[in-house]
């Protein structure tokens, strides 16, 4: 804990322009107190660890404070509350909310309301974060969870990079609303060692859980509040997920077969042997990253090669397509059935946009639809912004 109170009762936060020396000459002639419990606390001034408050004895309220700290959970605290504070903002850590017993890393007071910050650097259970989201909903209270930058993210310096986000990353990714009917989401970490956000946004689905994104750093001291939201990528940075989107689509279409044991019985590999066409030689108009293809955990041409097979097997077009097929072709797979059937029914319109044929699987084999439809995509995100 970073907080406590004096025998006088002055609360104490151990920011950084505490030196050590000043601090162990202090607590030979000051006790300090748990602004909880009342209970005396111990200032622990090591030359490793980051100088901290810790009960001398077990108490009821320990669980609410959670010692035990990491160091770099303690320094990116100290960090965020220098933060805000410079933003003249009215902060306060580690602050105990008595109504729904919790205690936030910070409390920051913006345009008149309380935002709780938490800044998590383990995995913790789901049931937790939901847990302690619920009951911020109670005092109608919107917390800002920023989790600690992944070891591979703070490795790269890469504009574009393929991430796997895990079960636990993925809770905290945000969705921001854009002019277009599109949804921007953003994955905001800091890392306490260098002082850095790191963002990653403009997601694009590979397969299963791996994305193509954009990667952008920001220094601490130039961060905002709001948080600052991604810039459009350049046509650098499309371009670069374009390739990483075909380079994984490629790397798909040839695997298929060689890795997967059932063979004919895969009904990807079904359907292509009733099209008669080997999945390398699909032609560009299957496997694109249309509007909402991340409800789909397969990949874009598998669930979009099946989406042909039926439209085939009912002889039907594009054109004549319905919702009632949709709904019904959506169920054979896990996920989100409404939002699958939002992206089957964005493919189909780029099917009609562009006058595909599907009873054509020779036509448009080399015309690069990714690139297209990624440009007018973000574009259109940001374009009123």
């Amino acid at each position: 804990m970073l907080t406590a109170l004096t025998s006088g009762g002055k609360q104490v936060v151990l920011t950084r322009q505490w030196s050590l020396v000043n601090l162990r000459e202090w607590r030979k002639n000051e006790t300090f107190h748990c602004p909880q419990c009342k209970e005396q606390v111990l200032l622990k001034v090591g030359d490793i660890v980051i100088p901290h408050f810790a009960h001398l004895k077990q108490t009821t309220c320990r669980d609410s404070f959670s010692e035990g700290e990491s160091p770099t959970h303690l320094l990116g605290k100290i960090q965020l509350y220098e933060l805000f504070s410079r933003l003249h903002l009215q902060t306060a850590m580690e602050p105990y909310l008595p109504d729904i017993r919790q205690r936030p890393d910070l409390l920051v007071t913006w345009r008149n309301e309380q935002v709780p910050i938490e800044f998590q650097c383990s995995t913790i259970p789901i049931a937790r974060i939901l847990e302690r989201n619920a009951g911020y909903d109670m005092v109608n209270m919107t917390p800002i969870w920023i989790v600690l930058t992944p070891q591979k993210v703070q490795d790269s310096s890469a504009f574009v990079l393929t991430h796997r986000f895990t079960q636990f990353q993925q809770h905290f990714i945000r969705q921001l609303h854009s002019p277009s009917k599109e949804v921007l989401s953003v994955f905001i970490t800091y890392n306490p060692l260098k002082q850095q956000f790191h963002y990653l946004s403009h997601f694009i689905h590979l397969r299963g859980t791996a994305f193509a994104v954009c990667h952008s750093i920001m220094r601490s001291k130039h961060q905002t509040i709001p948080f600052a939201i991604p810039a459009t990528p350049s046509i650098k940075d499309i371009e670069e997920l374009t390739r990483q989107y075909q380079s994984a689509r490629r790397k798909y279409l040839r695997s298929v077969i060689g890795y997967n044991q059932r063979g004919i019985q895969h009904r990807f590999l079904r359907a292509c042997y009733e099209m008669r066409v080997q999945p390398i030689q699909l032609p560009a108009w299957i496997g694109v990253p249309t509007f909402g293809q991340a409800a789909f955990t397969e990949s874009d041409s598998e669930w979009q090669l099946l989406l042909i097979a039926v439209m085939r097997q009912m002889r039907n077009t594009p054109f004549q397509l319905n919702l009632t097929i949709l709904h019904s072709f959506v169920k054979t797979f896990e996920g989100d059935s409404i939002q699958q059937v939002e992206a089957c029914q964005s493919y189909v319109d780029f099917l009609r946009e562009q006058r595909i044929d599907i009873y054509r699987m020779d036509k448009f084999m080399g015309r690069d639809f990714v690139l297209e439809i990624l440009s007018g995509r973000f574009l259109a995100m940001h374009a009123r912004n």
